[in-house]
């Protein structure tokens, strides 16, 4: 599903109504019809609502909700917040509510009632909010009731993950035909509440051109009945330093569990013993370098390249001089998809981004948010925030693949597009999930797959695997090995979708 913009919402909406000629009218019926529907599932005991509503198109979406509300036999009051006189379609709306014998109130107490709709601001409003925007938002919030926005909470920007202040904190959202940016990045999700995305008659082919999706579902690759483990893919996971040597185990047993017909594992030679007693299926290379990856080791590696279908570097390895040579060892001389991960990455940052550049084959950067700010200098609010954005930014300028982790996670291509994630739990914050992200995209990289198709397959398998392992153990107590026992069972709700959806999608 796509993920739009303000901008781009706009352009559709007016494509809808000046070339398909749908009235816009219809639309905005549609829309607080969808609104209504939503307030019936979720709160069937509500008989009392307060409409607040502002001057735009948003606020004569509110006025249908509030029209339909009391034609169902609800008691009914709106505010007309603004204080400016309506035009176009919101105006015809109030005309006919008064023609129903409802007027606006001046002045409400939220005492009397059960449930505020906020009908305020839409995807058009450029925070933050001032004067009279400002105190309906806090009226609105202040009032100790469930609240249900209309497209958006008041107060955020459809583009953004930002949380302005002062914005509407709703219970549920009812975003139209797509959702919006605020409505998946966090923090701003967060002052969504549940969200529901409405169809409400405006045709998806108008956001083709939109290189922004969700991640709704993914199917795992085709395993042929001739398979066997040499056309499953030869993978190579290299890293560990002394104290470090956990992050390649963890990131092998995810390649194996995955689905990876070979795994070998490379480390510094001293270190082999810790790593030989930790993995039974997984083969081992002692590579030269003691306690640490040297550069004589990458060249065994590249000497070595031949028998692998992909390769990953960077888990354990710690960050040092020697270690920067590792990585543009490997960056030059790799005819191979190259995944970097953790240390590499903080290498690369020492080394300079631009060498990307002179990269021919593909190359994948999976940073979290700190390992991403070492890479640009960009402020680490600001990255979470604009997570996809930043991320199709980066991965244009530099022609890679670029899965951009926080609490939620970007795949974002060459080519501009942007894939969002909203799978996994709070649980998944902890220590050597990432090393398990990089062993199972590396595994499906390894298959030969697409690489954009591995890269959304594995984000999503890795975030569903986390939920599975929560449900299972505590979200407390997870480990970052209890996601790789539960990629199995990952695997069986993908293929059955047997997962629930991130939103309800109202017909």
């Amino acid at each position: 599903m796509k993920v739009l913009k303000s901008r781009e919402m706009q352009e559709i909406d007016r494509k809808t109504t000046e070339e398909l000629c749908i009235p816009s009218l219809l639309l905005m019926e549609k829309a607080g019809l969808s609104v209504v529907e939503a307030i019936r599932r979720e709160f069937p005991k509500v008989r009392r609502v307060l409409v607040v509503a502002g001057r735009g198109n948003n606020g004569g979406d509110g006025l249908v909700v509030a029209r339909h509300l009391h034609l169902l036999g609800y008691k009914v009051d709106y505010l007309l917040a603004m204080g400016e006189e309506l035009k176009g379609d919101a105006l015809v709306q109030l005309k006919i509510l008064e023609r129903l014998g409802l007027r606006a109130l001046r002045e409400a107490d939220p005492s009397q009632y059960e449930l505020v709709v906020d009908a305020l601001l839409g995807t058009g409003f450029r925070p933050p909010a001032t004067g009279e925007a400002r105190r309906w938002i806090e009226f609105v919030n202040n009032s100790g009731l469930p609240v249900v926005s209309v497209d958006l909470p008041s107060g955020l920007s459809a583009d953004s993950g930002k949380s302005f202040e002062p914005s509407v904190r709703a219970s549920l959202t009812v975003s139209f035909q797509f959702p919006k940016l605020c409505h998946l990045l966090h923090p701003a999700s967060l002052k969504c509440g549940k969200l529901y995305v409405a169809n409400v008659g405006i045709p998806t082919w108008l956001a083709q051109g939109v290189k922004r999706e969700l991640l709704l579902r993914v199917f795992p690759p085709h395993r042929p009945p001739d398979a066997h483990k040499g056309t499953m893919g030869h993978v190579l996971v290299v890293g560990a330093s002394r104290g470090k040597t956990g992050a390649v185990i963890m990131s092998a047993r995810a390649c194996t569990r995955t689905g990876a017909g070979l795994v070998s594992v490379g480390v510094p030679e001293l270190l082999l013993p810790a790593v030989e007693a930790s993995l039974v299926e997984e083969m081992k290379i002692p590579l030269r370098g003691g306690e640490r990856l040297s550069r004589e080791g990458a060249r065994e590696v590249l000497l070595l390249q031949e028998k692998f279908s992909a390769v990953a570097v960077g888990m354990g390895m710690d960050r040092y001089e020697e270690g920067q040579q590792v990585v543009k060892e490997l960056l030059r001389g790799l005819n191979r998809p190259l995944l970097l991960d953790a240390d590499a990455l903080n290498n690369l940052a020492d080394l300079g981004v631009e060498l990307l550049k002179g990269r021919e084959h593909p190359t994948v950067l999976t940073p979290h948010v700190g390992e991403f700010q070492r890479l640009t200098g960009a402020d680490k609010d600001y990255i979470r925030e604009n997570l996809t954005e930043v991320a199709v930014e980066f991965a244009l300028k530099y022609r890679c693949y670029l899965v951009l982790k926080s609490s939620r996670t970007v795949v974002a291509t060459p080519e501009g597009k942007a894939f969002l994630s909203v799978r996994g739990t709070p649980a998944m914050a902890k220590g050597g999930v990432g090393d398990v992200l990089a062993g199972v995209l590396l595994a499906l990289l390894g298959r030969g797959l697409p690489i954009e198709e591995a890269l959304k397959l594995g984000v999503f398998l890795h975030g569903l695997a986390g939920e599975v392992a929560q449900k299972e153990k505590h979200k407390e107590s997870l480990r970052a090995l209890d996601l790789v026992e539960a990629i199995p069972q990952a695997y069986n709700l993908m293929e059955n979708e047997a997962f629930e959806p991130p939103f309800v999608y109202l017909y």
